[in-house]
Parts: structure tokens; C-alpha cells; sequence
């Protein structure tokens, strides 16, 4: 096509209208209480893609401990008991007498005042000590308690909260994140006439920052600008970190230096350090490389806390050198590296999948003897995951555990992952034991990545297993979650419960994201449902995010899979108006649907431009157009394309000789067929179901029945359960030759084995006894069906005896 042949540098075609949309969508109602979306409406007719797993007992019993923990309060603060991290009562600013009052209040229980305890108390107390009895309230975690005591001393008339008081008040509350008190509180303290300062201020504004209440912490910011009181250089640090937070706000932090600038503010090394840390969500490494030069020529001098900033920063960016780098300034400068300096360097290391590097860091780090933590450990087996070592990070596991250093959340997390990610499902449930033995509750996270493994692999019933555990637990879906099951549902081939889980999220007050509407699309374009995928892309269209190269992707995909030839053409020519080059993603998404749809040209262009711009780095690509070949009988092409990927550095999947299996089979070439399985054991491939399947039905279609049943048991013996094609092919091959009673000896035996004919088996011998005039054998068959299957399907069963008719009309 023209818009392929663009690509390459030639010109291309205009591009057409936008197709017309279609009107109405029907989809499930999913119910929605207490922000949970109930998974009732889910039909469990769905049946899982792949086997279930069959790890050492039953999944909800490996579930049950966390849930037990989960309600007796497993790891929680026990309320009354002093811990080690409050002040002394030297350094607490109480004397004995408010050290012993403090003691009283926090083992007094919840249902007896505060008030009248310090009433009693009320002669002997002084405004320090009563906000040194706050302090250590907030440090205990009994932000009510404290706020009784301030509530107190609003009453009284010697004790009248002051600004630093009040200060002190909003931020136990922010800590604690208890964002309506501290607001409402904030407002009545202004309509009560308290002296609300920039400290308030300020403490407010952390607050709403530190639990992501971005919008309204700027609000009462620009309050500050506008009606005073004027920020201060703290205010302007905790305005910058809430810009790091928030993420894609470079700009924003930069006005707000002119602004300090315009101002007379001077920024310190707390501002540098935060404006640094901020760089690394969005992988500034020049912007932060110039803020540290800036730092260094306004007198400000680095610490240790901006070298393991800047670190982090070119961390997480890749820039593994520039790290190397900046660890020996820091030593020169006299600066010594701690284990978050050496943490950060081995993380870089390991996100640039250098693992040997990252090994030999944690070395480095115990011959200057510190002792490497629970970081330094999860941040060498995230390293090895993601390079997909698993032995080697099983390794680390197990030193981490020898060396007493107990893992926690982001640690298993990351074990789950990467055994979800291997499909080492029963390895994937002993790591979840080891996380309950070592009393670490999972984490929205490790429910979301036990719901990702099982549900990328078409495993419904864990999914949904899972997912129940989940919210028994008392952990509301967020975003991810919501996310994870689209995906799963759409493996599983049910867009309906995809489109509910959608619609759920949408009740429940979650706002969709890009990934959303992308695993949404693809869920709809498996089917060929590409008038709900339209309707999808609008929604996307008019939300805050704009389509991407994955969503158009999806939308080609729906038009192939559902036949739309015409607007799939329409599609491809109005992406050509919008990305000049296309994507790899695009290119390869071409690849794939046009072999899909046979369209060989057009397929044949977009492998040339892939092979043109060097994208050609994957089997898949390969795969499609081995297959279009073979499936067109173009056999040469096939074998030339299957040399082209050996040439390029690729290894043959399964896939690549299923491929070529298929061809063979279809040429007649039943002999080739299997010298080609035998070709994929040799290169170390495993043959699936659809292998043995190819094979077996090319020698049955050409009647080598003994053939076929030698490829049949040694599929059997090397564990692979034959699936209803399996059988159909016998029960097909069997009635050709007159063989019935084999054919239903066949029949009977897939009842046996649990694999239930399907309406193609009894189609074939209604067909075949037809043909033969044996019309009372056909009855009987009809009968059988009913009496062996009360579950068939009352649509299928009535197209097999409406078979018997169609004879009787042509004879």
C-alpha cells in the first residue's frame, strides 16, 4: 500500500474519512459497594485457556492464613504500649510530671475523655509542655488523642493554641493522613480568628502534598501569593517536592525558582536536593546535571543526601556511567558513600541489566564493611529477574535468608513477579508461604501480581480466586487492578466481562488511564469486535489521553479479526497522516494482520520496511509470514523467509515449525510434516498440542491411520492431553474408511477421558451414516447425545438433526 511504501521514503496516498461510528453498546452491569466492584455478575461458564494450577493444595487454602492475619490484626500498632521510637524525657521537652501525664493519656482508653485529665492536671501544665505532650502523642500514632489536647487548649483561656501549635496539630494530622480533619479543623481555626501563619500554612500544604492531594495543596498555596501570608523558603521546598511527586512538571519547578528568585529567596541545599530528587521520575539527567552544577556555584555545598539524589536520577535513566562517575566526585569531595549510595549505584546497574556489575557493586560494598540490607538484596534478585536468571536470583533469596535479613514486601513482590512472568505458578505460591512465614501481609501490589500471572495465562478460575481474596482481605481494586482483570478476561476470550470490569471501574470513581483503553482494545480486537473497539477509541479520544501507536495497533487488529478488510485500508491510510515514519509497533502490527487477511502485497511491504529500518528482532514477525506463505502454498517463499530468520541471529520458536508443519500437511508432504517435528525437538524447541495435532492430521487427511496413531501415543507419553481436534481427526479418519464402530469406540472414549465431543464429532458420524442411508443409526446417535451430554447445546443439537433432513430433501 501507499502508506507503506511511505515508509521507505516514498510518497504516499491522502488519507480518507474517519468511518462512521456505530450507536449502542450493551454491556453487563457490574455492582459497585464500598468502592469494591463485586464480581458477582461474572459468568463462570468461561472456561480457562490453560490448565489450572496445580501447585500443593488448593489456592484459597495458600490464601487463608493471609486473610486470618488480616483480621486479628497481624503486624498492626498496639494502641497503649510505648514504643522505642518516642523522645526520652530528656530530649522530649517534658518534665517527670508531663512524662507520667503523657503515659496516662496514651493507655486511656478510647471511650474516656482526654479533657478531664488535663483539667485535673490543669495547674501544674505550661503551653511547651502541653504541645511536647502532642508531639508525643502524634509520635505513638494517636493523632485523636492529640487532637483532643489541642481541642482542649482552644477551650481554655491560659492555653490558646499558637502558630507553632497549630503548625504542630496539622501536620500529626497530614502524617496520619487524615485529610478531612485536618481541613475542617483548618477552616474553623480561620473562622475562629487564629493566628494562621506561614508555618499553618505550610503544614496544610505538606499535608494534602504527602497524600497526593496535589490540586488542593496548590490552591491554598496561591492563597498564600495572593492574600499572604508570603511563603516562605520552606513553603517553596515543599511546593517543589509536590511537583516531583506529581511528575511532568519540569516547567512548574522551574518558575518556581524565579519566583524565589523574583522574591529574595535564596534556595538552600534542602531546595537543590529536593528539585534533584524530582528529576528522577521523568529521567531529567541534564536538568538535574545543571541544578547540581547551579548548586555547586551558589555556594550551596553537595551533600551525601544530593550525591544518592543524583544518583538515583541517572539510575533509573540508565546512565550507569554518569553514576560511576559521580560516586568517585563524591569520594574526592571527601563526601563518604553510605548503603544508599552503593544501593543506588547496584540499582543502576541492575536496571541497565549489567548483573555483573550490580554483584560486583554489593562485593565493593562488604569488603569497606556495610553489611548489604533488604534493598541491596531485592535490588540484585530484581536485576537477575529481569535478565531472567532465576537461578541466580534464587540464589540471593536464599543468602538473604541465611543471613538473617528478613525480606519484605518489594522483595517477594518481585519473586512473584518474576516466577508469574516464567509461569512457575507452584514456585510462585511457596514464595507467597515464605511471605506469611516471615509475617510480611501482601501489598495491593503482590494481589495485583498474582492476578497478572494468572490471568496473562487464561487461568480464570485463580483469577477469580484471587481476586476474592483480595477484597477479603480489605484491599480496594485500584487502577492496576482494574487494568489486570480487563487483560485477563480478554485472554480469556469473554469481552463482555472485560467490558463490565470497564464499567465497574467507572462506577467505583476510577479514572481510566491510556493502559486502560489499550488492554480494553485488545481484549475487543481478539474477538473482531471492532464496532465496540470504535466506540472505545472515542471514549479514548475524548478523555486526557490521546491514542497511541498500541491503541491503533488494537483497532487493526479488530477490523482483521473481524473481516472489515475496507476499513482496515481506511485505518492504515489515516495513520499515515499522523505518524511519517510509522512505528515498529505499526509496522509489525501491518505484518500480522495483512498475512492474517492472505493480502500478500501488502504484508510483503510492511516485512520490507520492518527489514529496511532494522526492526526485524523478534520470531513473531517471521511467523506471520511463514504462515501466509504456506497457507497460499507458496513454498519456496516459506523456506526462504524460515533461512532469512536464521540468518539474522533469531532461533526458531515452535511457533516457526508449527508453521511449517501446517504447510506440509496442507502440500501433502506428510512425511516432511514430520521430519519437521522431529527438526523442532533437535533445536531444542518442545512441541505443543498444536504440533502433534498438525502432524497427526496430516497423516490421517491422506490415510496413514497407523501413522497418525503412533504420533498419537507418543504425544500421550510425553504429556500432552489430546484436546477435541485430536479426536475429531480419528473419529473423521475412521468413518472415511468405514470404520464406525472405531469411530465410535472413539466417542466413548472421550467421555472417559473427560474431553467431551464437541458438534463437529457427532456432525462427522450423523454425515457419514447419512450418506450411507443408516438413518436408524443416526437416531441413535441423537438419543445418545442426549442422554450422555444434558449440557450440549440445545443450538448445535438442533443444526445436527436438521442435517438429516437437509439428506432426506437431496435424496
Amino acid at each position: 500500500m501507499a502508506a507503506l511504501r511511505a515508509s521507505l521514503g516514498l510518497t504516499g496516498a491522502s488519507s480518507r474519512g474517519q468511518p462512521q461510528r456505530p450507536s449502542g453498546v450493551v454491556r453487563e452491569q457490574v455492582s459497585v459497594s464500598n468502592g469494591l466492584t463485586s464480581v458477582a455478575p461474572v459468568s463462570l461458564a468461561v472456561k480457562p485457556v490453560s490448565p489450572a494450577w496445580t501447585g500443593n493444595g488448593s489456592l484459597l487454602a495458600m490464601l487463608e492464613p493471609v486473610l486470618e492475619g488480616r483480621r486479628r490484626g497481624n503486624g498492626r500498632r498496639r494502641l497503649g504500649k510505648m514504643h522505642s521510637r518516642r523522645k526520652q524525657p530528656w530530649d522530649s521537652g517534658l518534665t517527670e510530671s508531663g512524662e507520667e501525664l503523657l503515659r496516662k493519656i496514651v493507655v486511656l482508653p478510647n471511650d474516656e475523655c482526654v479533657s478531664s485529665v488535663l483539667t485535673t492536671s490543669e495547674p501544674n501544665l505550661s503551653s511547651s509542655e502541653l504541645l511536647s505532650i502532642m508531639k508525643g502523642l502524634g509520635r505513638e500514632g494517636q493523632w485523636n488523642k492529640a487532637l483532643e489536647v489541642f481541642n482542649w487548649m482552644r477551650q481554655s483561656v491560659n492555653f490558646r493554641p499558637d502558630g507553632v501549635t497549630i503548625a504542630v496539630m496539622l501536620r500529626i494530622l497530614g502524617r496520619e493522613s487524615q485529610l478531612t480533619t485536618v481541613s475542617r479543623l483548618f477552616k474553623s481555626l480561620r473562622e475562629e480568628g487564629y493566628p494562621l501563619d506561614v508555618y499553618a500554612y505550610t503544614s496544610l500544604i505538606s499535608a494534602l502534598s504527602r497524600n497526593r492531594k496535589f490540586k488542593e495543596a496548590l490552591g491554598f498555596f496561591e492563597q498564600m501569593k495572593e492574600a499572604g501570608p508570603q511563603p516562605s523558603l520552606v513553603t517553596y521546598n515543599v511546593i517543589i517536592d509536590l511537583y516531583g511527586k506529581k511528575g511532568r512538571s519540569w516547567e512548574n519547578i522551574l518558575e518556581l525558582f524565579e519566583e524565589m528568585k523574583a522574591q529574595g529567596i535564596q534556595p538552600d541545599e534542602y531546595t537543590y536536593n529536593t528539585a534533584i530528587t524530582a528529576c528522577a521520575s521523568g529521567s531529567l539527567c541534564e536538568e538535574a546535571t545543571e541544578l547540581f552544577t547551579q548548586m555547586k556555584s551558589s555556594n550551596c555545598t553537595p551533600d551525601r543526601v544530593t550525591y544518592n539524589a543524583l544518583l538515583d536520577v541517572y539510575g533509573k535513566a540508565g546512565w550507569y556511567n554518569e553514576a560511576a562517575n559521580v560516586l568517585k566526585e563524591m569520594e574526592s569531595a571527601g563526601c563518604l558513600p553510605n548503603i544508599v549510595t552503593y544501593n543506588e549505584l547496584l540499582s543502576a546497574f541492575g536496571r541497565a541489566g549489567l548483573c555483573n556489575a550490580a554483584a560486583e557493586m554489593k562485593d565493593s560494598m562488604v569488603s569497606k564493611g556495610i553489611e548489604p540490607d533488604v534493598f541491596t538484596y531485592t535490588s540484585l534478585l530484581s536485576a537477575y529477574s529481569r535478565a531472567g536468571k532465576v537461578e541466580q536470583a534464587m540464589e540471593i533469596y536464599n543468602q538473604m535468608r541465611t543471613s538473617n535479613c528478613t525480606p519484605n514486601s518489594f522483595t517477594f513482590n518481585a519473586l512473584i513477579g518474576m516466577h508469574g512472568k516464567n509461569k512457575n505458578f507452584s514456585e510462585m505460591m511457596v514464595i507467597f508461604e515464605d511471605m506469611q512465614a516471615c509475617g510480611v501481609e501482601p501489598d495491593i501490589v503482590t494481589w495485583n501480581s498474582l492476578l497478572g500471572a494468572f490471568g496473562k495465562n487464561g487461568m480464570y478460575s485463580e483469577v477469580l480466586k484471587v481476586f476474592r481474596g483480595m477484597k477479603k482481605a480489605g484491599f480496594e481494586p485500584d487502577k492496576a487492578t482494574f487494568n489486570i482483570l480487563i487483560e485477563a478476561y480478554g485472554r480469556c476470550g469473554s469481552s463482555d466481562q472485560a467490558l463490565s470490569i470497564y464499567d465497574g471501574m467507572l462506577q467505583a470513581g476510577c479514572t481510566p488511564d491510556l493502559a486502560t483503553f489499550n488492554t480494553l482494545l485488545a481484549a475487543l480486537a481478539r474477538e473482531g469486535r471492532w464496532e465496540h473497539a470504535e466506540l472505545i477509541l472515542d471514549e479514548l479520544n475524548r478523555s486526557s489521553y490521546k491514542p497511541n501507536d498500541i491503541a491503533y495497533a488494537s483497532m487493526l487488529h479488530a477490523y482483521a479479526n473481524g473481516g472489515e478488510l475496507e476499513k482496515l485500508k481506511e485505518m492504515v491510510d489515516t495513520l499515515h497522516t499522523i505518524y511519517v515514519p510509522f512505528t515498529k509497533i505499526l509496522l509489525k502490527t501491518f505484518v500480522l494482520v495483512y498475512s492474517k487477511c492472505s493480502l500478500v502485497d501488502e504484508a510483503e511491504d510492511a516485512f520490507l520496511a520492518m527489514r529496511h529500518h532494522g526492526y526485524l528482532s523478534d520470531t513473531s514477525t517471521f511467523n506471520a509470514m511463514i504462515s501466509m506463505y504456506g497457507k497460499k502454498g507458496m513454498m519456496d517463499k516459506a523456506t526462504d523467509t524460515f533461512a532469512l530468520l536464521r540468518s539474522t541471529g533469531l532461533e526458531p520458536d515452535v511457533v516457526t515449525y508449527n508453521c511449517l508443519m501446517g504447510m506440509y500437511g496442507r502440500e501433502g508432504m506428510y512425511r516432511k510434516c514430520e521430519a519437521t517435528l522431529r527438526e523442532c525437538m533437535a533445536a531444542g524447541q518442545t512441541p505443543d498440542l498444536v504440533s502433534y495435532n498438525t502432524v497427526i492430521f496430516s497423516y490421517s487427511k491422506h490415510g496413514q491411520l497407523s501413522s497418525a496413531t503412533r504420533i498419537f501415543h507418543e504425544m500421550v507419553s510425553n504429556g500432552i492431553q489430546p484436546d477435541s481436534f485430536t479426536y475429531n481427526t480419528f473419529v473423521g479418519c475412521y468413518v472415511n474408511g468405514g470404520m464406525f464402530p472405531e469411530a465410535l469406540s472413539v466417542v466413548k472414549h472421550m467421555h472417559k477421558t473427560g474431553c467431551k465431543p464437541d458438534e463437529v464429532t457427532y456432525r462427522t458420524l450423523v454425515d457419514a451414516y447419512c450418506k450411507i442411508g443408516k438413518f436408524e443409526e443416526v437416531e441413535r446417535i441423537l438419543k445418545f447425545i442426549k442422554s450422555s451430554d444434558p449440557n450440549f447445546s440445545k443450538a448445535a443439537y438442533r443444526r445436527i438433526a436438521a442435517r438429516v433432513d437437509d439428506y432426506d430433501l437431496r435424496s
